[in-house]
């Protein structure tokens, strides 16, 4: 199956992906195969293919630039353990299980495709209902730094929240990360996110998105973050973003957690993701979620003191705290959910956060 024959054209209608007779057997080869599929690629390129090989064969003849490169990939293998088996005790084949160990003869369908970023080859999935797939509500998930797409296809939270929206989503894995080609590289992560952003976006050869809402848990948030400082969203479609217990940046987390000299590592190897700055100039609705002191789910945008440390991120780290503690923010277009569930906790109950993205949308 190829793009160019339009993926509208496989997600409703009486030649729907998931009405082909052989659905069952086709999507089990594709979520078997330990390497990205082939049938539905897209494309997304941020740099000219020639000035790309000039800046490889620079990074080799120039051994300033390739060690730094080496040693940006290397702390990117501490900093997203999720590129690494040693230290998540999950190997591509425990993947590979979990992928082809989905019930596809139930409500949820499912298509695996790739997107070709700048050389690189991301691994993603397409996940819905039959009576949403064709509807233009789409759920962006950027995962945090130990997670997998994998994980997302069978999550009981991630599910409920989807099925509330009354929408569909598209998850992906980092490069490096599981079937994704390549080494850990922030930038890499950044453009892998506005290529799908972008895939939901594209009228003509995408998916078509008419509501978008990208959810990034910790350092999916600051993906999120720094993907959007270049991302110009699309008239027309609309958007709500959230970040769900993300750093302010992660030199002052790494900093909070270990000491100083740790926080300024991660500014020398160039993975001080910032999403303070991002979310300031954000145009589009945006819900920050952070852990605090309160019984439910409740707006703390006037009592910062509640944010509490969660389990990862300090209180002070913590993107909600420095935006509520910075007098010259004034917090337009912006919900700050204190919750009481920690770092890694999923939601007990999503449907507060449903709502509210019900209401941004229903404002645009």
């Amino acid at each position: 199956m190829n793009i160019n024959r339009s993926i509208k054209a496989i997600l409703s209608g009486e030649h729907a992906f998931y009405k082909q007779k052989n659905y069952e057997k086709v999507t089990s080869r594709e979520m078997a195969c330990s390497f990205p599929v082939n049938e539905i690629s897209y494309t997304y390129n941020t740099e000219n293919k020639v000035w790309r090989i000039v800046k490889a064969i620079f990074s080799i003849i120039l051994f300033p630039i390739g060690f730094y490169q080496l040693s940006h990939a290397l702390a990117g293998k501490l900093i997203v353990p999720a590129s690494s088996p040693f230290l998540t005790g999950i190997a591509s084949d425990d993947l590979d299980k979990a992928r082809k160990s989905l019930s596809l003869n139930e409500e949820w369908k499912f298509k695996r495709i790739s997107v070709q970023v700048d050389g690189y080859t991301i691994d993603a999935t397409i996940m819905g209902k039959a009576n949403t797939l064709d509807n233009g509500r789409w759920i962006l998930a950027s995962n945090g730094n130990g997670e997998f797409y994998e994980g997302k296809l069978r999550n009981v939270s991630f599910k409920k929240i989807i099925s509330e929206l009354n929408g569909n989503a598209l998850v992906f894995n980092y490069p490096g990360v599981g079937a994704s080609s390549a080494m850990p590289n922030r930038n890499a992560m950044a453009k892998a996110y506005r290529a799908m952003l972008n895939f939901l976006e594209d009228q003509n050869h995408g998916i078509g998105a008419k509501e978008i809402i990208g959810i990034g848990h910790s350092i999916g948030g600051g993906v999120q973050g720094d993907a959007l400082k270049l991302h110009q969203l699309k008239k027309g479609i609309k958007y709500v973003f959230v970040k769900n217990k993300t750093f302010s940046n992660l030199s002052d987390t790494v900093s909070h957690l270990m000491n100083r000299p740790f926080g300024f590592l991660i500014k020398i190897f160039g993975w001080n993701m910032s999403s303070i700055e991002s979310s300031k100039s954000l145009k589009a609705p945006e819900i920050i979620i952070q852990t605090a002191n309160v019984d439910s789910y409740t707006d703390i945008a006037k009592n910062p003191e509640l944010i509490v440390h969660d389990e990862v991120i300090p209180a002070e780290a913590s993107l909600a705290k420095k935006l509520l503690s910075d007098s010259n923010y004034e917090g337009k277009n912006k919900y700050f959910m204190g919750v009481r569930e920690g770092h890694n906790t999923e939601l007990n109950n999503p449907l507060p956060l449903v709502e509210k993205i019900n209401e941004m949308m229903k404002a645009i």
